[in-house]
């Protein structure tokens, strides 16, 4: 006879074990082969990256431009007129940051340790006194103000002065990619996957009892272009697979930049903020972030949204300052 006993050793035996995600484990491997191409090439082919970033953005823009505005036009003016003003207000937003994060300085520490109010560290290739959150970028050769990474695709670091020029740029880019995917969709539909599959003479037909009606995709399809190049077809297909996939890549780093900004990090910040908090637990403590101000103030600081600035500051091209010098900062103790 089984006992209970020996029932609960026999399913401890064949039970698996449960799996459990180390997600700070996953992120460090995702990032490892970045941050190795970025230390190693990124003063080489910065200046590569930043043209092929507006060459891809000039050619996705005159896709929508040139097959794209045509097919809506001849379909319905009044929308394609709503639709020219809300392209723009994502284009003009994606350009004008872009621009600024590639241009602005992001910040470096004064030569001068007397005004540093809190110095933590003197760095040992530049020996300029470095304030909290500041550090070294070995392709910059310079001390960098909150420093979160190096960006090859700016070819300038990502620090206090541009950093939200450089997130607001990925975060309206996704936009403008989900933009051209919606409003894209149905012309890659009729105009290549209906195109390639057949080429139909006239209108297909259904019966409505004594008259023949074409059907109401054919009308859209007709009446904007009924016989597409084959150049057009070529360039709605390459703009289709370039919208997936830098949609997919960029989506996940807007992801990524938008939890660390909640918590009050910056990239290199969270990558040591985990060792501190694995620390603390083997303590028996509670690591807390000395710059995490809660996530409602986090984000407002990092838009540098006060009393005299709304979301227009964000919703709009922008040029304002950060709130702060990146010299200063409000810490919290651990508990």
């Amino acid at each position: 006879m089984i006992t209970r006993r020996t029932w609960q050793k026999f399913r401890q035996k064949i039970t698996l074990p449960s799996i459990t995600v180390d997600w700070d484990n996953v992120t460090d491997r995702f990032l490892d082969p970045m941050i190795w191409v970025v230390d190693n090439f990124g003063g080489s082919i910065g200046v590569f990256f930043v043209i092929l970033v507006w060459g891809l953005l000039a050619f996705i823009a005159g896709a929508a431009y040139i097959i794209g505005l045509p097919r809506y036009w001849n379909f319905n003016g009044p929308f394609t007129v709503f639709l020219v003003c809300l392209g723009h207000w994502i284009l003009v937003n994606i350009v004008f940051h872009y621009y600024m994060a590639l241009t602005t300085q992001p910040g470096n520490p004064p030569e001068d340790s007397s005004s540093i109010p809190e110095i933590t560290a003197r760095c040992k290739r530049c020996h300029f006194a470095k304030p909290p959150r500041t550090h070294h970028c070995s392709i910059c050769n310079k001390c960098i103000l909150r420093m979160d990474h190096h960006c090859p695709w700016l070819n300038n670091c990502v620090g206090f002065y541009n950093y939200r020029y450089f997130f607001l740029f990925m975060a309206f880019t996704c936009i403008g990619l989900l933009f051209i995917a919606i409003f894209g969709a149905p012309i890659f539909y009729f105009e290549v996957y209906i195109g390639v599959k057949s080429e139909p003479e006239g209108y297909r037909v259904i019966n409505n009892g004594s008259h023949l009606l074409p059907m109401e995709e054919d009308i859209i399809l007709h009446a904007s272009n009924p016989q597409p190049s084959q150049w057009e077809r070529s360039a709605i297909i390459m703009v289709a697979v370039l919208v997936i996939g830098i949609l997919l890549a960029l989506g996940a780093l807007v992801g990524w930049h938008s939890m660390i900004i909640t918590r009050g990090e910056t990239t290199i910040e969270n990558l040591s903020n985990k060792d501190e908090r694995r620390k603390s637990q083997l303590e028996k403590k509670t690591y807390l972030n000395p710059y995490d101000y809660g996530r409602k103030q986090n984000w407002r600081l990092f838009l540098g949204m006060n009393e005299e600035r709304s979301w227009e500051c964000v919703l709009f091209p922008s040029n304002h300052l950060p709130i702060g010098d990146g010299i200063y900062w409000n810490r919290k103790e651990c508990v």
